[in-house]
C-alpha cells in the first residue's frame, strides 16, 4: 500500500498488464482490480491518496480486450452510470421488452422482472425503460385513426347527401298551402355526425376490446368460487360424516387446491384484460391527440373562428384523459350487473327472504351514493374554477411582470393569487371531507351494516339457525358486492363524461379545413411562353419558375361558405315577475323610439340606443335578434387576393412591395397554401429537374418573430441535426456573433418563455437564422424581417444573409418597406389592393 503513488492511467495500465500475465481469465482481473480498490478504501490517511472509481473504471478499459485461453471479452459495456457511455435513444429500438416477451412472460408479466430490480437499485430513466409497444406508438396510432376517420366522413357525406334528399322529396310532395303544423310534422334535416367512437373502436380492434371483456367475464364468475368451496370446506367440518361427505371438487383436498387455483385464475384473467384496455386508453388518448394536431395544422380560418385556442388545449388534455379514464372503468361497468345478480342469488339461496332486507338496505344506499358522487362532481368543478382562476392570474402576473415591478406591485397582487388560493383550498377542504365521509359510508359502513341486518332478519323471522356456513358465505358474497354497488355508479357517471368528450371533439374534427391547392405539377401550356396574363421578370418567360401563380383569388375565409348557424344561448326560465318587467320595459323603449323618431334629425344616437335596448330586451324574452354586421360583411370585402399574376424564377430574389394592407403579408401566406382558394385558384411550385417533390424544402420568416423556451441554438436549429460549419456561418450572416458573446453561456443560454431575454431585434435575427439553416430549403419566404432592426444591421442581413452565400441558389421572396434594397433585387412585386399593379426589375 505504502507503493501506490502513481495513479497515472499509464502506470495503472501497465500494472494490470503485468498482472494478467498470472491470470486466465478477464473475470479474474476485474476481480483483482475490484480487491485493490475495496483495500484501499479502507485507508483514511491523507497523506497517501487513494484511487476512486473513475481510476478503476480506467484500469478496467485497459483491460478491455484480455486474451484468454479459451474466450475473448469485453468488460467494459456502456451502462448508466459511465460517463463515457453513449446514450441509446429508446426510440431507435424495434421492439419493447413486452414485444419481446413470449406467451408465458406476457401473461405472468416475467417480462417488467428487470426492470423492477433495476428501479430497486436506481432511479429508472428512459433508457432504461427502453421504447413503448408497438401498439402504442404515436405513428401507428395516428396512421390506423387517420384512415379510418377520413373514411366515416366520407361515408357519412354519402349518408347525408342521401337523407337530405329523402326529405326533400318529402317536403315536395307536400301542397303549397299545406299547413304549419304538416311541414312542422316532417321537421328540419338534421345531418349525422361522423362516429368517432366507431372510428377508434375499429382502429384499435374490436377483438382485442371484446377478448378483454371476455377475461374480464370470466374473472368475474370465478370470483364465486372460493366462496362456494369457503361454504362446502365449512360444511364438511361440520359434517357429523366426514368421510361420506361429497364436496363440490370431489375431495375436500380439492377444496383446498381450488382455494389456490381459482384466485390465481382469477388474478391472472383480470390482470390480461387490464392491460388490454390500459393499451387501448392509450391508443385512443394518443390517436385523439394526434389526430387534433393534425386538424390544428390544417384548420381554416373560418373553422379556428368558431373555437379557440384554450379549447383545443382543452380537448387535448381534459377530454382525451376523459375517454381514457372511462376505460379503466369500462369493464368493471359491464361485469357489476352480473356480479351483483349472482350475488342476490346465491345470498337468496343462503339465507331466504332476508335477502330483501340486504337488497332494500343497498336500494337505500343508491340515492346517497348519487348525492355524493353529485356534491363531489359539484365540488371538483368548483376546485377547478378556483384553480383556472388562479392559473390564470400566475399567467397574467408572469406575462406582465416588467410592469409590476416598475410600479412596485409585488403586494397587491400577492395577495390577489393568496385570496384566490385561500378559495382554492377551502374548496379542496370541503372536498376532501366530503370524499371521505362519502366513501367511509358507502365503501367501509355499508358491508358491515348490511350482514348484521341481514342476519338479524334471518334469525327473528326463524327460518332456521344461522350456522358459520351461512353466516361465512353471506359476508363473502357481501363482499363482493360491495364494489359493484359502489363504483357503479362512477361508471356511469364517466360514461355520461366521455360521451359528452366525443361529441365535442367530433364537433371540432368536422370543422373546415384548407384546400390543398399548392400543387407540383403545372398544366401544359400555362408557361410555355402563350400565356400574356402571367407577368414575370423582365416581362420574358423565365426557363425555370419556381413559382407560379396564374388568376390566383385568395380570401382568409371562404365568402361562398355557408356559415356554421350560431348556437343560441338555452333559454332560462324567468319568473311570472321577471316576464312581467321584461315586457314593460320593452314597451317603454318601443314609446320613446316612436317618440324620438318624430323629433329632430339629431336623434339618430337615441335610435341606436333604443335599438340596442330593444335588442337586450328581446333577448331577455329569448327572442333572437339579427345583428346588422352580418348583413354588411360582403364576400367582396372578404377577399384578401384578386386574380394574382406572378412567376418568380428558381434562384432569383424578388422584393414585394406595397402600402399598408396591400396584401403582402397574404401574399406569402398563399405561396404556404395558408389560404382558401376561391374559384380552384391553384399556387404551382414545380421542383428542380430530376428532383422529387418531397424533397421541396420550404422556409418562412413571419412578420412577428416567436421563438421558443429553449436555448438559442435550439431555436435555430428547430429539431434539425447540428452541422457545425453551416451553423458558424448562419450566425455570422445573421449578426448573431456579438450577441453570442454577451449573452452568459452563449448559443446554450436557455430563452425564457416569449424571449423573455432576448431585445426586437434579436429575436428577428433568430427567426430569421431558423429559416436560413437548413440546406435544403429551396423557397425562403421573408415577412419583413429588416423592420425591427437597426440600419446598418438591416445592410448586413441583405449583404451576408438574404443576398449571401448562406441561401445560395434558393428562390427568396422578402417583404420589405426599405425601398434602398429594391435596385439590388432582382426583381420587384408591386401590391395595391389586394392585386399585382406592377412586377418586373427595378
Amino acid at each position: 500500500e505504502d507503493e501506490v503513488q502513481d495513479t497515472s492511467p499509464s502506470t495503472t495500465a501497465a500494472a494490470v498488464n503485468e498482472e494478467t500475465h498470472r491470470i486466465t481469465t478477464t473475470e479474474d482481473v476485474t476481480a483483482k482490480i475490484d480487491d485493490t480498490f475495496n483495500e484501499e478504501k479502507k485507508m483514511d490517511s491523507p497523506e497517501k491518496p487513494t484511487r476512486d472509481e473513475k481510476t478503476v473504471k480506467e484500469e478496467q478499459a485497459a483491460a478491455t480486450t484480455i486474451m484468454s485461453p479459451t474466450k475473448e471479452v469485453d468488460i467494459t459495456k456502456p451502462s448508466s452510470t459511465d460517463d463515457a457511455a453513449v446514450p441509446i435513444d429508446p426510440m431507435s429500438l424495434e421492439f419493447s421488452r413486452e414485444d419481446e416477451a413470449n406467451c408465458i412472460s406476457t401473461w405472468l408479466l416475467l417480462y417488467l422482472s428487470p426492470l423492477l430490480k433495476l428501479g430497486a437499485t436506481k432511479i429508472l430513466d428512459a433508457n432504461d425503460v427502453g421504447p413503448p409497444s408497438k401498439c402504442d406508438r404515436a405513428k401507428a396510432c395516428h396512421d390506423g385513426v387517420s384512415a379510418n376517420w377520413l373514411a366515416e366522413v366520407a361515408r357519412t357525406k354519402v349518408v347525408n347527401d342521401r337523407n337530405r334528399e329523402r326529405h326533400q322529396a318529402k317536403l315536395d310532395k307536400l301542397p303549397p298551402d299545406a299547413s304549419k303544423k304538416k311541414r312542422d310534422r316532417i321537421g328540419k334535416f338534421r345531418p349525422a355526425a361522423p362516429n368517432l367512437a366507431m372510428v377508434l373502436w375499429r382502429s384499435f380492434g374490436f377483438w382485442r376490446v371484446w377478448h378483454a371483456i371476455f377475461l374480464y367475464v370470466v374473472s368475474a364468475l370465478l370470483q364465486f368460487m372460493p366462496v362456494l368451496i369457503l361454504n362446502d370446506l365449512v360444511t364438511y367440518f361440520e359434517s357429523p360424516d366426514p368421510e361420506n361427505y361429497r364436496a363440490i371438487m370431489g375431495h375436500p383436498w380439492g377444496d383446498v387446491a381450488g382455494l389456490f387455483v381459482f384466485p390465481l385464475l382469477v388474478s391472472l384473467f383480470q390482470t390480461r384484460s387490464q392491460v388490454i384496455l390500459n393499451h387501448c386508453a392509450i391508443f385512443i388518448r394518443t390517436s385523439v391527440s394526434t389526430l387534433l394536431f393534425s386538424k390544428a395544422l390544417t384548420i381554416s380560418a373560418a373553422g379556428r373562428a368558431q373555437t379557440s385556442t384554450g379549447q383545443v388545449v382543452n380537448m387535448m388534455s381534459n377530454d382525451t384523459q376523459q375517454l381514457q379514464r372511462f376505460l379503466q372503468f369500462f369493464g368493471f361497468t359491464l361485469v357489476a350487473p352480473i356480479q351483483i345478480v349472482i350475488s342476490l342469488i346465491l345470498i337468496h339461496r343462503q339465507v331466504g327472504n332476508a335477502t330483501w332486507v340486504g337488497i332494500g338496505f343497498m336500494i337505500c344506499l343508491v340515492p346517497v351514493n348519487g348525492v355524493v358522487f353529485a356534491n363531489v362532481s359539484k365540488m371538483r368543478r368548483k376546485v377547478l374554477k378556483y384553480s383556472d382562476a388562479r392559473v390564470k392570474m400566475i399567467n397574467e402576473i408572469l406575462a406582465g411582470i416588467r410592469i409590476i415591478k416598475f410600479y412596485a406591485w409585488e403586494k397587491p397582487f400577492g395577495k390577489e393569487v393568496a385570496r384566490l388560493r385561500e378559495k382554492e383550498l377551502k374548496a379542496l377542504t370541503q372536498l376532501a371531507y366530503t370524499t371521505a365521509i362519502g366513501f367511509s359510508l358507502i365503501m367501509l359502513s355499508a358491508p358491515i351494516i348490511n350482514p348484521i341486518l341481514v342476519f338479524l332478519t334471518y334469525v327473528n323471522i326463524g327460518a332456521g339457525s344461522l350456522d358459520a356456513a351461512t353466516a361465512f358465505t353471506t359476508i363473502a358474497l357481501f363482499n363482493i358486492m360491495r364494489f359493484p354497488f359502489a363504483f357503479l355508479p362512477m361508471g356511469f357517471l364517466q360514461f355520461v363524461q366521455s360521451r359528452i368528450a366525443l361529441r365535442r371533439l367530433s364537433k371540432y374534427l368536422e370543422l373546415s379545413e384548407l384546400s390543398d391547392y399548392v400543387v407540383p405539377n403545372v398544366p401544359a401550356g400555362l408557361n410555355d411562353g402563350n400565356d400574356d396574363d402571367v407577368l414575370t421578370i423582365e416581362d420574358t418567360k423565365p426557363s425555370d419558375p419556381a413559382v407560379i401563380i396564374n388568376g390566383g383569388t385568395f380570401s382568409w375565409v371562404d365568402p361562398d361558405a355557408t356559415p356554421a348557424p350560431a348556437e343560441l344561448p338555452k333559454k332560462k326560465r324567468m319568473s311570472r315577475k321577471e316576464r312581467r318587467e321584461a315586457a314593460r320595459k320593452l314597451k317603454e323603449e318601443e314609446d320613446e323610439g316612436s317618440k324620438s323618431s318624430a323629433g329632430m334629425d339629431g336623434t339618430k344616437r337615441n335610435l341606436s340606443l333604443n335599438s340596442l335596448n330593444r335588442a337586450e330586451s328581446l333577448a331577455s324574452l329569448g327572442i333572437p335578434t339579427m345583428s346588422m354586421d352580418v348583413e354588411q360583411d360582403s364576400a367582396e370585402s372578404r377577399i384578401a387576393l384578386k386574380n394574382v399574376n406572378c412567376s418568380i424564377e428558381r434562384g432569383s430574389l424578388v422584393a414585394v412591395v406595397g402600402t399598408v394592407g396591400s396584401g403582402k403579408s397574404s401574399f406569402l401566406s398563399a405561396i404556404l397554401g395558408e389560404m382558401e382558394s376561391i374559384g380552384g385558384a391553384q399556387v404551382y411550385m414545380p421542383p428542380k429537374n430530376g428532383q422529387q417533390c418531397d424533397d421541396y424544402g420550404v422556409s418562412y420568416c413571419s412578420q412577428s418573430p416567436w421563438v421558443i423556451n429553449d436555448t438559442l441554438r435550439g431555436n435555430i436549429l428547430f429539431g434539425r441535426s447540428f452541422d457545425e460549419e453551416r451553423y458558424e456561418k448562419v450566425v455570422k450572416a445573421c449578426a448573431l456573433t456579438d450577441d453570442l458573446a454577451v449573452l452568459p453561456a452563449g448559443d446554450m443560454t436557455e430563452i425564457g418563455e416569449r424571449g423573455i431575454n432576448l431585445s426586437g431585434g434579436q429575436k428577428a435575427r433568430v427567426a430569421l437564422a431558423r429559416a436560413m439553416y437548413s440546406p435544403e430549403s429551396q423557397l425562403i419566404l421573408l415577412d419583413d424581417p429588416l423592420s425591427a432592426v437597426d440600419a446598418h444591421v438591416g445592410e448586413h442581413l441583405f449583404r451576408e444573409a438574404i443576398t449571401g452565400d448562406v441561401c445560395k441558389g434558393a428562390t427568396r421572396v422578402l417583404v420589405t418597406h426599405h425601398v434602398h434594397f429594391l435596385p439590388r433585387c432582382d426583381a420587384v412585386i408591386m401590391l395595391e389592393k389586394g392585386t399585382v399593379k406592377h412586377a418586373g426589375s427595378y
